[in-house]
């Protein structure tokens, strides 16, 4: 069996940890500096894994996409589609559209609209797909590393401009990925140049760049008034979004290549696919409920916002263990998977 990168898995374990967070009700500028990197630092982890090699023609490259990406997008979406109608039916949430809708929605696979109010965070599914998609073709077109760096360049400028000019979602989220295929392509040009980045692996540089993205997401936030988010199609001031990006990135892999192996982190990293799908329309949505029914009385508990999103994330991973068992023991083909594996060697290859 090929050696997992035991930091790559704190890496995603980490970095879904972030997720979570940001999706509670947490103060704004916690949130605010959050947004700076965490999703183009799922791309560009993503980016790492990806393997020329793999994928000699198109064919190839559908076929195994299909499998670990798209089937268990959809699969998963019909699980949430399923949690939505019981809810109407619970009369807990309001829609006036066909319930077909969000079935189609599905394979529209366009966020922020009615044919989506189901997915929640599936979202990033279906833009891995098309990042990784046009990525494809990004490596097929160019021969050398260099001419790589220049086409993910020119996807990042046609992708921002479409954001800041029309800036509607597209299906499947191919504005989104127009943008985020400059970190997963840095992601895998990090690898290709890894030996010459490991002497910035040090302190100084992890504060130089912690510095850099606290400050260029401040001051992008207060210029602009926009907090970084790709799902509502918001970037700000574009020089300083990159720039907080990478520079949070940079810090963030610095800080997991230096810990030690954290089984905790690894085996969210391993299974962060589960816990994309379920933690907030699922598990969030029922602790929301008990909260305001008063089935649950946090305030007795915690009396501060950061606490309250930090016992939401720590809940929502315990809550979600025995989830994670079952489909990886039972139903691993939701995760495009044959074979029953053992739980804590189950390799997530989604992103």
């Amino acid at each position: 069996m090929k050696k997992r990168l035991d930091w790559l898995d704190i890496g995603k374990g980490l970095g879904m940890l972030l997720v979570m967070l940001g999706h509670a009700d947490i103060p704004t500028p916690l949130k605010t500096y959050i947004y700076t990197f965490h999703m183009p630092l799922f791309f560009f982890l993503s980016g790492y894994l990806y393997n020329k090699a793999k994928f000699p023609n198109l064919k190839v490259f559908l076929a195994k996409r299909t499998k670990s990406l798209i089937l268990p997008y959809l699969t998963f979406s019909i699980v949430v589609y399923l949690w939505f109608l019981l809810l109407n039916h619970l009369g807990l949430v309001n829609y006036d559209n066909n319930l077909l809708t969000p079935l189609l929605g599905s394979v529209i696979a366009e966020r922020k609209s009615i044919w989506t109010v189901h997915t929640g965070a599936l979202w990033f599914v279906a833009c891995l797909f098309c990042t990784e998609f046009l990525f494809y073709f990004i490596t097929k077109v160019g021969k050398t590393k260099k001419l790589i760096g220049f086409l993910l360049l020119v996807s990042s400028v046609i992708g921002c401009i479409y954001n800041k000019t029309v800036g509607e979602p597209l299906p499947w989220n191919v504005d989104v990925a127009m943008i985020s295929v400059g970190f997963y392509g840095a992601g895998f040009l990090y690898k290709e140049y890894n030996k010459s980045f490991k002497r910035f692996n040090h302190l100084t540089t992890f504060v130089f760049l912690i510095i850099v993205n606290i400050v260029t997401g401040y001051f992008n936030y207060v210029l602009t008034g926009d907090r970084v988010d790709f799902y509502n199609s918001s970037l700000g001031n574009i020089v300083l979004f990159y720039l907080s990006a990478f520079s949070g990135i940079g810090a963030f892999v610095i800080v997991v290549k230096r810990m030690k192996k954290n089984k905790f982190l690894q085996y969210i990293g391993k299974n962060s696919f589960v816990y994309l799908a379920f933690h907030q329309k699922i598990v969030f949505f029922v602790f929301s409920l008990m909260i305001q029914q008063s089935v649950l009385n946090i305030e007795t508990i915690v009396n501060h916002p950061i606490v309250e999103g930090l016992l939401y994330t720590f809940i929502t991973v315990l809550v979600l263990i025995p989830v994670v068992f079952a489909i990886n023991h039972y139903f691993p083909f939701m995760l495009g998977k044959t074979i029953r594996k053992n739980t804590k060697e189950f390799p997530m290859n989604a992103y």
